[in-house]
């Protein structure tokens, strides 16, 4: 463990990433230098939710999922810190229920889980609920004027793309 926690001081002051960088690059829109450089000295800050939810949030928003995830495992000290775990955890637990779904064709319509506004809790709510048109393995969701698809894609991940006008506006892709 002391081996560890030197490293992570080295790196750092090799590297001379602080907490007021990663808040900087929040702040800009960084959204993926955030996740990675955070993670860099995370363990500086494990009892920081504040931060924790930050690097975590961050690296939710560039499609870095299972890192976020093992941030949550200490985000737990403050109700903002439970509650930004949780939204994540459930994140998750949609991505590995779409990879069954897609992979698997195993049936998600008896389960139900919190919704939000991310691409993969609309894909989830809509597909739980049948709200959605099916062409091979490719799942179709209309949603609040966008086109949602659900698509295998190589190496067992999958890919949601959303259009508008049929004009492609982003795509991410999960294993």
């Amino acid at each position: 463990m002391k081996k560890l926690l030197f490293f992570i001081v080295l790196i750092t002051n090799l590297f001379g990433i602080t907490q007021n960088d990663v808040y900087n690059l929040y702040k800009k829109g960084d959204y993926k230098n955030t996740c990675l450089k955070g993670m860099w000295i995370l363990n500086q800050f494990k009892h920081d939710d504040n931060y924790q939810s930050i690097v975590a949030l961050s690296c939710v928003k560039v499609d870095m999922l299972n890192t976020a995830i093992r941030i949550t495992k200490t985000m737990n000290h403050t109700p903002i810190g439970r509650h930004n775990a949780s939204y994540i955890s459930s994140l998750f637990l949609n991505k590995k229920l779409l990879l069954q779904l897609v992979y698997d064709n195993i049936d998600i319509s008896n389960l139900s889980l919190p919704k939000s506004e991310h691409p993969l809790s609309i894909v989830f709510e809509n597909v739980s609920h049948h709200n959605f048109s099916k062409i091979d393995n490719t799942y179709i969701i209309e949603y609040n004027g966008k086109k949602y698809i659900l698509s295998p894609y190589k190496n067992d991940k999958f890919i949601i793309k959303i259009l508008k006008n049929n004009k492609l506006i982003s795509k991410h892709i999960y294993w």
